[in-house]
């Protein structure tokens, strides 16, 4: 190699050098991302020591694994998997006070909520294989508590929705982790992801404001609807009994939708919402329960309508090839025999409920033949729960059938029966 090619090769290593300095000061070298610490404290004047564990401490303690199912408050159902370690093995080793009554979960961007200790200690929480009955998301159509199996309350070092444990996932860990007091109870909201700090507190939880009802109880006209508020609507479920029993989580909640999504869902609001429509005389019981707060009273609004509206069936008569059906024009309906059919014949109708009836209901079956009536048949049911009636009779072509729903037939002169379709 010649003099001048030594040097030409030297000259272009340093231009190499230097270009690779100028780059790498104007292009970012990639950042090296390593994966967060996870770190909890459990603290506060409700436990004796308070201890703060890492991720090794954490992945060192017995792992549960379970599935859990939850609603959230717009709302939606969801199902989800988890793995992590007993809420209750963490307070323990804090050791957590008897008279300890209050926690509070905080996330580590300042998200937080409050439970009381019977809330996610005492209290038997549950999956609900059935949560998807009869809809496989609207959270607000109940599914069914058949089946229910106890799951503990954790912090989760790894989570996924759906049912496959295999899609385990750290991203929002640790999270807290609850099981349904019932098939309805919403907790999603609840489930504070990235927890930092478990605070243990003696302090004396507050109560949930009671449950107020507009209209006021007293004397209203049948069709009015009543709505139920607190001051919040959002951290707590209004929950009712129209059947005299002390309502619980377990009854049917009234404000499905929380108060954060009523903008978002103001065309469905009314409808899931639903007041409840007083056409009798009603007492409609009602209880605020959410959590971090101990129950409001249960209220009681007694209703009186003024002027109830009649019971209402619809008589549909079940299609025979023996007969055909038809209508009057007062809406009752028929049965014409039809032409080579005569002897013992049945005749049955089906009973909708439009405006039901507390008690028994007559049905009356009328028998004409050219004109007359020659027989009478009447059932004495309550067709809110029967909804089926039959009468049997001896005919001829072209006999009628005709067929009522009374209150009652009475042999008493000054007493005459109401029509009640």
């Amino acid at each position: 190699m010649t003099t001048r090619e030594r040097t030409w090769k030297t000259l272009s290593a340093i231009a190499l050098s230097l270009a690779l300095i100028i780059l790498s000061s104007v292009l970012p070298m990639p950042e090296v991302v390593e994966a967060e610490e996870i770190s909890v404290t459990v603290t506060g004047d409700g436990v004796s020591t308070p201890t703060t564990f890492n991720q090794v401490q954490l992945e060192a303690m017995s792992q549960l694994e379970a599935k859990y199912t939850t609603i959230n408050t717009y709302p939606t159902k969801q199902l989800l998997v988890a793995r992590g370690v007993k809420l209750a093995e963490l307070l323990s080793l804090a050791g957590i006070k008897d008279e300890a009554s209050l926690i509070i979960v905080t996330a580590t961007d300042g998200f937080k909520v409050t439970f009381t200790r019977k809330e996610l200690l005492d209290d038997t929480r549950y999956y609900y294989p059935g949560l998807q009955d009869n809809h496989a998301f609207a959270g607000y159509i109940t599914g069914s508590p058949e089946g229910a199996v106890k799951v503990d309350t954790i912090l989760a070092l790894g989570s996924a929705e759906g049912d496959n444990f295999n899609n385990i996932n750290s991203i929002n860990a640790p999270i807290l982790m609850m099981g349904q007091r019932w098939v309805s109870e919403q907790t999603n909201h609840a489930q504070v992801k990235k927890v930092m700090t478990i605070e243990v507190s003696t302090a004396s939880p507050g109560k949930w404001e009671n449950p107020v009802a507009t209209p006021a109880a007293g004397s209203v006209i049948a069709g009015s609807k009543v709505e139920l508020t607190t001051p919040d609507m959002d951290g707590d479920s209004i929950y009712y009994t129209i059947d005299g029993s002390d309502p619980t989580f377990r009854s049917p909640m009234y404000n499905w939708i929380k108060k954060r999504w009523w903008n978002n869902r103001s065309d469905q609001l009314a409808t899931i919402n639903q007041a409840i429509e007083i056409n009798e005389d009603t007492v409609i019981k009602a209880v605020a329960i959410g959590f971090g707060k101990f129950d409001s009273d249960i209220v009681i609004f007694n209703y009186q309508v003024s002027n109830p509206k009649p019971p209402q069936y619809i008589l549909t008569p079940v299609a025979q090839n023996t007969y055909t059906v038809q209508t009057t024009v007062d809406g009752i309906p028929t049965m014409t025999v039809n032409s080579g059919i005569s002897g013992l014949e049945y005749f049955t109708v089906d009973i909708t409920p439009v405006t039901a009836h507390q008690g028994e209901e007559t049905v009356v079956f009328t028998h004409w033949r050219k004109g007359r009536q020659i027989n009478i048949n009447s059932t004495r049911a309550d067709f809110d729960l029967l909804k089926t009636a039959q009468a049997g009779f001896n005919v001829m072509p072209g006999d009628l059938v005709k067929v009522y729903l009374l209150d009652e037939l009475s042999n008493t002169h000054d007493s005459n029966p109401l029509l009640w379709q």
